[in-house]
């Protein structure tokens, strides 16, 4: 082997180098011997008894020196061409070489070659960002209903054989696939304008900006001539949608402090200059998307009542006059209305409706009738990420995952195309029939290595505040909970061996509990019971407990249906979370008899119990203290705030919330005070420690790298 391509490197082993157009750099011989021996067996996972036996060739190597050598190869390898080590740590399994994809370098030199520049985003090590495109498309674990009842069967949308009508599934080759962005972060929900000559995407930075950009395209399959960035320090925009028949952009402005939120239309009919008009202010954060109606008078939104966790109600804001009509109520639980997508002509808005039950139902709107068709349902909880007319308007079109699901209004009927393996989308926008620009954005594969776990001392006090980062191994980290005995131990969940499973760790030692079956499912809402002998949790809608003492597992109920549970204070049983048909309620479990007591009748989730063990349970944004279930019990909290979630966590004396801007709340019962700051950090959980008050863990979202691709398919013969 003379040479090797690795990435932007050019690996020379003879002279013992790498180099790239702007340097060489001269490797040490164990260095050049061990990138040599990953280089033979490009992505295959190499032991380190296997490095051990190749490389040093000796019965016994210190860990230690291991370790040295693998960090000082990593750090060769550097370059600011590769966002991610070439080097991957696979948890107790040992490291691989991964060659990135040298396709888009080959791309992005043809649009280079056409007059195209890309602006180079700034980083800033050591940041996490505030807040990600995916938060203005229902992104990931945004919401409680998806975060704390994770139920959710696999994004594809083909997988479910009991569709209403089961479509016509029609299969797919791919004709042309070429990545058409390249800026480190998330570039995410395409959008093309009416004329299919400007294509608007968000981008999600790495320092935790948030910028709109629109780029007119070229001839061909998206050669692009410039770009227009829509971007300020202390405002993230998010990219809703285009106008009909117009180049006019509706772009949402929210401040980082979540205190200013406005709705903004950008004029391009004079690309690339521009003028930009407020139309309206804005709650701030809602789980959807707006849309501007053609003649520019209406603008029609989705709102909640009571913060990100409430239900949101699809409105009509008259832009003269200010007037806001109720389009569609919210239901009582779910997400309520969520993408919104206009027709090319104006006539008619689509709506994707979550209700209780998280299975979305599509809808089309006529504003001249003010009449609400329902065209699907779909049979199973789904977080639909995109929603868009086909170039016809005769079809509303759906992206899941491996393929497209097209529903025909004037009949209802179905299709499904089908994408052959590899190709996930996630979000579209057509530039024809055959032809789109798409995301590979899911509600799945987003968390495989977006979540990460942080601690938080003095979480109030900001100049002694201090954030630890749990760990760096590759992967994702999700739920957490401390040990209610043991100050040292805590569970959590974590994918580092390929699936997720239930990990302990113990005074800084990370040891692997479960073996559950290899799959991509979250595994969530984990609880310890008040002994510390039982660990509670759910995996795709069924019950485990772990028995800390006996190290086994207990399959508890596999009923599909469950969602978070919590202990009672006598260690007898749990309230669960269980969904079943359209509907949210808490059911007791009794853990000898194995009996199941419904304890809610008009909808429940998240229960918890406070110091004097009784019980709290959510509706509809609101807390309330459990008296029977129904009309007696007693509201006590309702947000009226929409930085925060309207989801209240219970320790001991102190209520926490939390927002995904990264804003925090304690809240004392005992001395009525109220304290609050602001994290640099998007949340998307926060886990109390019972042992310190001063002290609490969060899961945290961090910015992956995806980007846009075109793709052009036919079908199958």
């Amino acid at each position: 082997m003379d040479k090797m391509q690795l990435g932007p490197w050019t690996f020379t082993p003879g002279d013992y180098s790498i180099r790239d157009k702007a340097q060489r750099i001269e490797l040490e011989p164990l260095l050049c011997k061990l990138l040599q021996y990953f280089t033979e067996h490009p992505g295959k996972i190499i032991s380190r008894q296997q490095l051990v036996d190749a490389i040093w060739q000796q019965s016994y190597v210190d860990d230690n020196a291991i370790n040295r050598a693998m960090s000082e190869l990593r750090k060769a390898l550097q370059h600011p061409d590769v966002p991610q080590s070439l080097i991957k740590t696979h948890h107790r399994k040992g490291y691989s070489l991964q060659l990135p994809d040298q396709s888009g370098a080959v791309v992005e030199q043809a649009a280079r070659a056409e007059g195209f520049t890309t602006t180079q985003a700034t980083q800033h090590k050591g940041s996490i960002p505030l807040w990600s495109v995916v938060l203005a498309t229902l992104l990931l674990a945004g919401t409680a209903a998806v975060y704390y009842f994770s139920t959710q069967k696999p994004t594809s949308l083909i997988e479910n054989s009991k569709l209403e009508d089961k479509p016509r599934i029609l299969h797919m080759d791919i004709v042309t696939r070429q990545k058409v962005t390249w800026f480190k972060g998330i570039e995410s929900r395409p959008l093309l304008s009416a004329d299919k000559q400007l294509l608007a995407y968000s981008h999600s930075q790495p320092d935790g900006t948030v910028r709109a950009i629109v780029r007119k395209l070229g001839m061909g399959t998206g050669s692009a001539l410039q770009e227009v960035v829509i971007e300020g320090n202390n405002s993230l925009y998010s990219i809703q949608n285009w106008q009909p028949l117009s180049r006019n952009l509706l772009v949402q402005a929210i401040s980082k402090d979540g205190q200013r939120c406005e709705y903004q239309n950008y004029d391009f009919s004079q690309y690339p200059q521009y003028q930009v008009k407020t139309l309206t202010s804005c709650a701030g954060l809602n789980f959807g998307t707006a849309q501007q109606s053609a003649d520019g008078q209406w603008l029609y939104y989705s709102k909640g009542s009571g913060g990100l966790y409430s239900s949101n109600a699809l409105l009509a804001e008259n832009l003269t006059t200010g007037a806001v009509q109720t389009l569609l109520a919210a239901p009582s639980a779910g997400l309520g209305v969520t993408m919104l997508a206009l027709s090319a002509d104006g006539s008619k808005l689509a709506y994707i409706l979550m209700p209780e039950s998280n299975k979305p139902d599509i809808y089309i709107y006529d504003p001249s009738s003010r009449e609400h068709t329902r065209l699907a349902s779909l049979p199973f909880p789904l977080i639909l990420l995109g929603l868009d007319w086909s170039t016809d308007q005769s079809s509303l079109i759906l992206p899941g995952g491996d393929g497209i699901l097209q529903i025909k209004v004037a009949d209802k009927t179905k299709s499904l195309l089908k994408f052959p393996e590899g190709v996930t989308v996630g979000e579209l926008t057509l530039l024809a029939e055959d032809q789109a620009y798409i995301s590979s954005f899911t509600a799945g594969s987003a968390s495989q290595n977006a979540m990460q776990l942080i601690k938080i001392e003095q979480p109030f006090n900001t100049a002694e505040r201090k954030i630890t980062v749990l760990s760096d191994t590759e992967g994702s980290t999700a739920d957490l909970a401390v040990s209610p005995i043991d100050s040292s131990s805590y569970a959590f969940s974590a994918n580092w061996t390929g699936s997720w499973q239930l990990w302990m760790n113990n005074k800084g030692q990370n040891v692997q509990l479960t073996e559950l079956t290899p799959d991509d499912k979250r595994l969530s809402g984990i609880n310890w019971s008040g002994d510390g002998r039982y660990i509670a949790f759910n995996k795709q809608g069924n019950l485990h407990l772990y028995d800390t003492q006996r190290q086994q597992l207990i399959n508890k109920l596999e009923s599909n249906d469950v969602g978070q549970a919590v202990w009672l204070p006598d260690n007898s049983g749990l309230v669960l979370t269980r969904l079943q048909g359209n509907s949210q309620n808490l059911w007791q479990l009794d853990l000898v008899s194995n009996e199941l007591t419904q304890l809610t009748f008009s909808a429940g989730t998240f229960a918890q119990f406070d110091a004097q063990g009784q019980l709290h349970y959510h509706r509809d944004g609101k807390l309330l203290r459990y008296v029977d279930g129904g009309k007696n019990d007693i509201e006590l909290k309702t947000n009226a705030d929409t930085n925060f979630m309207a989801l209240w966590l219970l320790q001991g004396q102190k209520q926490y919330r939390f927002g995904m801007l990264g804003h925090l709340e304690l809240h004392d019962i005992v001395t009525g005070e109220t304290k609050s700051s602001q994290l640099p950090y998007q949340l998307l959980a926060i886990h109390p420690d019972p042992h310190n008050p001063d002290q609490l863990y969060a899961t945290v979202f961090v910015t992956p790298e995806l980007a846009l691709e075109f793709i052009q398919w036919k079908p199958k013969r």
